[in-house]
């Protein structure tokens, strides 16, 4: 019970509420408690419940603002919120990809960092938070703030950028309440209704609803890696001797090609720590100056010194590496730059495909190619992290199911690279988690969602999960009220958390602004609508489009132009032995024709993009849309 007029987070200062729709405004208060809310020239009255609960749906209201609320008790005490927006608000979800902030792709996009001035963007980011005793009351962090230069770095990039061409399109206020989370699954986003006869799922969240568990867990956790990263530290020669020094003895160290795969040297299957070592010549133009050192990814962790003083750290493989270079470390002539990286599981790489180089205003010097190494010390495998806040339920009851009564206009999902693992079943809990928030935010929601991009380098071989799971998200268009981008193109092979959110953000927008009627915007791109078999001189196959209609061409993955082919080649025909054979593809129309004369039986599936990444161009519509990859059964 409140014993004074207490409003949820969500209700404050500027905050956006939702254009056209009677938007539920709620609080707490003494029981039977009388109060008063004034908006836009209307008075509201409500009285507290039984409980304390009560809440007021205002008129619809046009786009708008700024605009101030009051709310005020009997007892005489007032909330007062200003710089109110009216506009359009939307519930943005999932891992890491929706998690990410722009703090993470500042240097490709420097200009929108810099013109990113716009008041009528605003954002409500949710702090990371689990419960799995049930679902908590108000959230229990956050606060609305406006896209601004103080601002902007910790916006959710993909939302920024869906925010900024939404706006462009629509010309309303924006929005954005942020909850996502790093590695999560679809489950951690569920509550448990939603996971009914999910039984694997329940018993896990059952298992840490006890607090003292949950505690056992965190405890062991944080035992266990300062355990191994203590014991590594201590074993470590290198640590011991000061090899991070320009004058260490390096000429017993042997050579190695930077960057590369372990796998592929002898260090595969490595666990332990590694020093790398690498001197390179500074101009007298670039001497003296602060410079920036970019050394991709690396799996797991690293310390990184030029010369002999630590310049960066990095605690596990996902963040790039970008470190800053003091200017009086940057000396005319020789200059020695030392990494220092951990293999946790003996899946050790310096990323192939980044930029490894020391630059400055004033030029840059390349450092792939020949380094020094040595092991420091060899140990055993790193423990498992329980990683606590995934497991079901938990995200759900912390930072979900508090938004409910805040009217929104639409959610934005871009989650999936957790469950590649089961990609089965991801149809299944897209449609309940689809139908449970409809049922929770008492409104058939529209749900627009991000399909996996191209992703290669983490994947081993003869992995299907992310075809597979990309399959099950196309699927997920049958249900009602749903919009998909395809982002086949948008992707990085060699990392997880590609940095093109801009491209993602603005294919969510169309899909948005289109609404679930679709308009006149072309929104996606090319589906299958219809496909045709013939036995003609081997198999011909016509896969008929619709959102084809000003034709189609094809076009290269952006930055693969190098390595893969400019035709396309991702079709495939099975037959019924489970036989694949590669298809020749035509353009014509709104038409895909697809030739295949080694095929003499009728298939039973036609194939597109079924697989981590392309090997050749892929399908467009003239919108600029993809074709989203695609399995088809065919009947004889």
């Amino acid at each position: 019970m409140k014993e004074h007029l207490t409003l949820p987070r969500l209700i404050s200062d500027g905050m956006v509420i939702q254009q056209g729709k009677k938007v539920r405004i709620w609080g707490w208060d003494r029981p039977g408690e009388k109060l008063l809310v004034f908006f836009g020239g209307e008075d509201y009255a409500v009285t507290a419940n039984q409980e304390g609960q009560w809440e007021v749906p205002l008129k619809p209201a046009k786009p708008g603002g700024p605009y101030t609320m009051k709310i005020s008790n009997a007892r005489g005490e007032e909330a007062v919120i200003g710089n109110v927006l009216i506009g359009d608000v939307f519930f943005c979800s999932g891992q890491s990809n929706m998690e990410l902030p722009m703090e993470r792709v500042k240097d490709r996009y420097p200009r929108e960092i810099r013109d990113c001035d716009d008041d009528l963007i605003r954002t409500f980011k949710i702090t990371e938070h689990s419960d799995f005793q049930g679902s908590v009351q108000d959230l229990a962090s956050g606060e609305w703030k406006a896209a601004s230069a103080d601002n902007i770095l910790a916006f959710s990039a993909t939302a920024y950028f869906f925010a900024r061409e939404y706006r462009r399109l629509t010309g309303v206020p924006v929005g954005l309440i942020n909850a996502s989370l790093g590695g999560s699954l679809i489950e951690s986003w569920m509550g448990r209704d939603m996971l009914a006869g999910c039984e694997e799922a329940l018993a896990l969240a059952d298992r840490y609803k006890d607090k003292a568990f949950v505690e056992s867990r965190l405890a062991l956790n944080l035992r266990q890696t300062q355990r191994w990263q203590q014991e590594l530290d201590e074993k470590d020669t290198g640590l011991r001797e000061g090899w991070e020094k320009p004058e260490t003895d390096v000429s017993r160290w042997k050579e190695t090609e930077l960057p590369i795969f372990f796998a592929e040297t002898d260090l595969k299957g490595f666990i332990g720590s590694v020093w790398f070592r690498r001197s390179f010549q500074v101009p007298e133009d670039m001497a003296k100056k602060e410079a920036k050192l970019w050394l991709g990814t690396m799996v797991d962790s690293d310390t990184v010194y030029v010369n002999g003083t630590q310049v960066g750290h990095t605690d596990y493989q996902y963040p790039p590496r970008k470190y800053i270079v003091p200017g009086e470390l940057v000396r005319p002539g020789e200059n020695i730059v030392v990494i220092r990286l951990k293999c946790e599981r003996g899946w050790g790489r310096v990323t192939p495909g980044k930029r490894y180089a020391l630059f400055n205003q004033a030029g840059e010097i390349d450092l792939r190619g020949t380094w020094k190494y040595c092991v420091g010390a060899a140990c055993g495998e790193a423990p498992e992290t329980d990683f606590v806040n995934w497991k079901p339920t938990g995200l759900y009851h912390g930072m979900t199911a508090p938004c409910h009564n805040y009217t929104i206009a639409a959610i934005l999902w871009y989650q999936g690279e957790s469950n590649t693992h089961a990609p089965e079943t991801y149809f299944d809990l897209t449609r309940r988690l689809i139908e449970g928030y409809r049922a929770k935010w008492k409104e058939e929601l529209p749900f627009y969602y991000v399909q996996l991009p191209n992703f290669a380098i983490d994947i081993p071989e003869g992995d299907m999960g992310w075809p597979a799971l990309r399959e099950q998200q196309r699927k997920a268009l049958s249900l009602p009220g749903t919009g998909m981008v395809t982002a086949m193109d948008l992707g990085e092979d060699n990392d997880l958390h590609p940095l093109n959110k801009k491209d993602i953000g603005a294919r969510l927008a169309l899909l948005a602004a289109a609404g679930p009627g679709h308009k006149e915007i072309v929104c996606c791109g090319p589906v299958p609508e219809k496909v045709t078999v013939q036995e003609q001189d081997g198999i011909l196959v016509t896969i008929a489009l619709s959102h084809a209609q000003n034709g189609l061409y094809a076009e290269p993955v952006p930055g693969k132009a190098e390595t893969s082919d400019d035709r396309i080649t991702d079709f495939e025909l099975v037959d019924g032995a489970g036989r694949h054979y590669p298809a020749k593809a035509e353009l014509g129309g709104n038409c895909v024709l697809l030739s295949c004369p080694e095929l003499k039986e009728w298939p039973v599936q036609v194939r597109y993009c079924y697989c981590n990444t392309p090997s050749g161009a892929l399908v467009y519509n003239r919108e600029g849309l993809p074709m989203s990859p695609f399995v088809w059964e065919l009947r004889s």
